[in-house]
């Protein structure tokens, strides 16, 4: 009868949604949610890994599932920080005694963090992902490259649920499962402590580029402020000695002014008057001398030129 096969795959249906896994039987009841499959879903749900393969089906799983994840989140979170000191610490025991070895063959400073930073790596990627790798192959049946895909993605919480330890149709010891959840734990931790690492290079660095970048800008600071004072300084300078010129031609400006002034009785007739800059002695006495006063007159102007042209001989400097 179709209608009751269509009943008997509906109830079918309905049992595995429940947990229920079909291929037990009366004497032997398998489900999805015994204690194993229970303590590992707890732990994917506050880790938020979340590998989806078993789920909360009924109104009350899933309220309790809420408020257990938004209690359970928080607190795993100080969970795996004090796992992640614990940590610390101990690998840093180990690395300060490679630190001495090093010291003692008088390597520097710098190359001993880069050493122990690269063997507290490898040695956390030998113990978190290597082996736990190695393991999942043999129990689980994956390739090796299935068992290391699934060992990042669930240390790096992706969880896709494509692959799952525990969730093949093999028989599994009972206490296989709490051992996944305390190597994710674990592994969680000396992820954490790995990207706390990474962040304090990256504050490191950015603190001694913007050192760098300071140290920069005051030099070129010094160097702006210094070529500023020199050139105000060469300005300065300029301006005095113009100054100072101007001081003179403005003197003896007036000094002629005043002997023209003094002899302003005389009659002042236009002559012919040579400019010589800088003459040599020998030219200097081919040229009449000047009479009167011996002033010296402006413009070529003499009282009395009498028929005959007075030079008058300028040295300019």
């Amino acid at each position: 009868n179709s209608t009751e096969l269509d009943e008997l795959i509906q109830q079918i249906v309905a049992a595995i949604n429940a947990g229920i896994i079909p291929l037990g039987n009366t004497s032997n009841q398998i489900s999805h949610w015994d204690l194993g499959s229970s303590f590992f879903f707890a732990g994917t749900v506050i880790t938020t890994i979340g590998f989806g393969n078993i789920s909360p089906r009924t109104e009350g799983g899933k309220i309790f599932c809420i408020i257990y994840a938004l209690l359970g989140i928080p607190l795993f979170g100080f969970l795996l920080a004090g796992v992640g000191d614990q940590l610390g610490t101990i690998f840093g025991k180990g690395i300060a005694k490679v630190e001495d070895t090093f010291i003692k063959w008088n390597v520097s400073q710098t190359k001993i963090r880069i050493i122990s930073t690269i063997i507290f790596i490898l040695f956390g990627c030998v113990l978190f992902v290597a082996l736990p790798a190695i393991i999942f192959k043999h129990i689980e049946g994956w390739s090796a490259l299935d068992a290391i895909y699934f060992v990042v993605i669930t240390l790096t919480t992706i969880g896709f649920g494509d692959y799952v330890a525990g969730g093949s149709d093999i028989e599994y010891l009972d206490f296989y499962k709490p051992v996944v959840w305390f190597w994710i734990l674990v592994g969680l931790a000396y992820f954490a402590a790995v990207l706390s690492m990474i962040g304090d290079w990256l504050r490191v660095i950015s603190k001694k580029t913007k050192e760098e970048v300071g140290e920069f800008r005051a030099h070129a600071a010094e160097w702006t402020a210094n070529v500023t004072a020199e050139f105000k300084e060469t300005r300065r300078r300029l301006s005095v000695e113009i100054y100072d010129k101007f001081q003179r031609a403005t003197s003896i400006k007036r000094k002629l002014s005043a002997e023209l002034a003094g002899n302003h009785n005389q009659e002042l007739t236009p002559c012919r008057r040579t400019l010589s800059v800088n003459h040599l002695t020998s030219e200097r006495d081919v040229l009449p001398p000047l009479l009167k006063t011996e002033s010296i007159y402006l413009n070529g102007l003499t009282p009395h030129c009498a028929g005959e042209e007075i030079a008058v001989i300028e040295n300019i400097k």
